[in-house]
């Protein structure tokens, strides 16, 4: 399906470096890309309360920490337990993330290479994204009852697809 994508496009996640090509960019924190590799879509979340398995309901105070000086890098949060001054995203504040889906990707502070990756809600009027995948909300409602389950989500930049035949279905 069509997806918004970062401002800035891809940039190869550290852990899948190895398929980047000279002048290929690699993921770090606050570039606005997407991180390019393979990811488990992992739990659905948004504003509403939902009966879906592992389902994140968003409220006041929920945040995901993407400062690296904080332990809780790349962790959602409340701000109780991370505290107001560490740097994160006040999703509860975030109109796109009304409804969307995690998205396990394995970064850590040291590596600085992005954190709070999402499948989220695109709104109307988007043009880009701070490195999450946005989708309109009726495919992302098909997404989030997709996924249960263990679906992973592929983003590669199109001059990779070779690399990758027999992995991706055709």
């Amino acid at each position: 399906m069509s997806a918004l994508i970062g401002h800035k496009g891809v940039a190869w996640a550290p852990v899948f470096r190895d398929y980047a090509r000279e002048g290929e960019p690699i993921k770090t924190e606050g570039d606005k890309r997407n991180p390019a590799g393979f990811f488990t879509i992992g739990h659905p979340f948004g504003f509403a309360a939902s009966r879906q398995l592992g389902y994140l309901h968003i409220v006041e105070g929920t945040t995901c920490v993407d400062d690296v000086s904080s332990p809780a890098y790349n962790t959602i949060t409340t701000r109780v337990q991370a505290g107001w001054k560490v740097h994160g995203e006040n999703m509860w504040r975030v109109p796109e993330y009304r409804r969307g889906l995690l998205v396990d990707y394995p970064t850590d502070a040291k590596a600085r290479a992005g954190s709070c990756i999402f499948i989220h809600l695109r709104l109307p009027a988007a043009t880009g994204t701070s490195g999450c995948v946005a989708l309109p909300e009726p495919q992302l409602i098909d997404l989030q009852n997709f996924a249960q389950g263990g679906a992973v989500l592929a983003v590669l930049p199109k001059q990779a697809l070779d690399r990758f035949k027999g992995c991706l279905p055709n």
